[in-house]
């Protein structure tokens, strides 16, 4: 049975981003918003603490263990515990941009002209930034969502578009510059390492729910729409999956993090046709589409 609903006709609206497999990976994933929730109560509840009896931030005691592993906080401190090997396409990061790959309003070529230009941009990676703040805004954070897989999948509107900028940025520099920067415009896509901005862990996601009528971590709805739609493309071109993971302010919160990552990585099932997605609009009760 569904844990999950959707607001109105988004599932509908955004077939492409609530593709079946991300609908089973958000399920699968419910667990971890109860921890979620529980270790944001326990940030708050530490805050009033301090506020209420004046205390300063402490450090961590050096043989206590950092909660959700079983590493000691000396032996972090002494850098004794292994991590993975930065991949090669994140080792040289000498310039890197920010911003999302969706604008308000308008139509979709309109909007992901934001990915093309990221990736025409020569940057070595891009942080494309699903900001705390697209959540808030209609259908911002799943526009973003939705031109990334166009531009990471190379649908033929995104290379259109693609093409057009690139045309754009040459005609400007052959005025300024006096030569163009673009040679290849479709190898310049494939250089910039393309990396992903969640929301953070104390944000409820705008379009997803529990069917309780509590609210869902945008931070898992973030994750899972970007890495079940795009990690088989970007692995296949030989790009890395990366995540840039915000507003972390414990070495427990970042295990969490950790442990969801985990989690998600091998769920790749199917949603079974006779399954239906619960939905909900702000003026009825739940529906089914």
């Amino acid at each position: 049975m569904s844990q999950l609903e959707f607001r109105g006709n988004v599932v509908r609206e955004y077939d492409d981003v609530f593709s079946a497999e991300a609908v089973v990976a958000l399920e699968a994933l419910v667990p971890f918003d109860d921890e979620r929730k529980a270790v944001m109560a326990a940030r708050l509840t530490r805050r009033d603490e301090r506020a209420r009896t004046r205390q300063r931030i402490k450090f961590l005691d050096p043989e206590a263990r950092i909660a959700r592993t079983d590493i000691l906080v000396a032996d972090a401190r002494a850098g004794r515990f292994t991590g993975s090997e930065i991949p090669p396409d994140l080792r040289r990061q000498w310039i890197q941009g920010t911003g999302p790959g969706a604008k308000r309003g308008g139509t979709i070529e309109s909007s992901i002209r934001n990915v093309a230009h990221a990736l025409l941009s020569g940057a070595d990676g891009w942080m494309f930034d699903g900001e705390d703040a697209l959540g808030q805004i209609g259908t911002m954070s799943l526009d973003n969502q939705r031109n990334l897989k166009l531009a990471f999948h190379h649908d033929p509107l995104f290379l259109n578009v693609a093409r057009e900028v690139a045309g754009e940025i040459n005609q400007w520099s052959q005025q300024f510059l006096g030569r163009p920067v673009i040679q290849d415009w479709q190898a310049q896509l494939e250089f910039t390492t393309r990396i992903f901005r969640a929301r953070g862990l104390h944000l409820d996601d705008r379009h997803v729910r529990r069917t309780d009528g509590s609210g869902f971590s945008a931070s898992i709805v973030d994750l899972v729409l970007y890495v079940v739609n795009n990690a088989a493309r970007l692995r296949q071109d030989g790009s890395s999956v990366v995540l840039y993971l915000p507003k972390i302010q414990t070495a427990e919160e970042a295990a969490l993090w950790s442990d969801i990552i985990d989690a998600l990585e091998p769920t790749s099932v199917c949603l079974p046709a006779s399954s239906r997605y619960t939905c909900w609009s702000s003026s009825s009760k739940p529906v089914f589409s």
